[in-house]
């Protein structure tokens, strides 16, 4: 009986080492980073040239927007619009590429299609724009669309699909008969 007493606590003090290295053993990590779609102008060109709208460039970045300015010239130089921004796995080291945008899942709306804004008790309510890009933001699990308003100085702003409608097209004018 005791022998057997004294295997099994040796069996248990084994087994509870053994548990001990599994847990101190170093795991690989998981390493996730957001990623930013940016609009970026050069307003000190604009403002030198006299220009009524700047050039903009688009860009993929790891670079949050208020770190991109800042590490290109500051505000009097750089301007930047927030387009897109989702979670990628892994990392940007040894210049590794930005992870590309998530597509839409089963999209409402398609990039040119013209929608108009659903949000009581908002300022953009009531607004009509075009649907510059769409994409699948998975920490709210629903598409978001970016939506530019030519009308309203450009004004470029995001939406969830529910916060949006189609607006119908205008019907083909035809010509009365002579």
């Amino acid at each position: 009986m005791r022998r057997r007493a004294a295997t099994l606590a040796w069996a248990a003090a084994a087994l509870g080492v053994q548990l001990m290295l599994l847990a101190a053993w170093p795991r690989p990590a998981r390493a996730e980073y957001r990623a930013y779609e940016l609009e970026v102008a050069d307003v000190l060109d604009c403002r030198l040239n006299k220009r009524t709208q700047c050039n903009t460039s688009r860009l993929v970045t790891a670079m949050s927007p208020e770190l991109y300015v800042s590490a290109n010239g500051g505000p009097e130089r750089t301007a930047v619009v927030l387009l897109a921004t989702w979670m990628c796995r892994g990392d940007t080291s040894d210049f590794r590429e930005v992870c590309p945008r998530p597509p839409a899942r089963k999209p409402k709306f398609q990039p040119g299609e013209q929608v108009r804004v659903k949000l009581k008790h908002h300022i953009t309510d009531g607004w009509s724009g075009k649907v510059e890009l769409a994409y699948y933001q998975q920490s709210v699990g629903s598409n978001v669309y970016g939506v530019r308003f030519a009308d309203r100085q450009n004004v470029y702003e995001r939406y969830f699909e529910k916060d949006l409608e189609a607006l119908q097209p205008a019907a083909p004018r035809s010509e009365p008969p002579k």
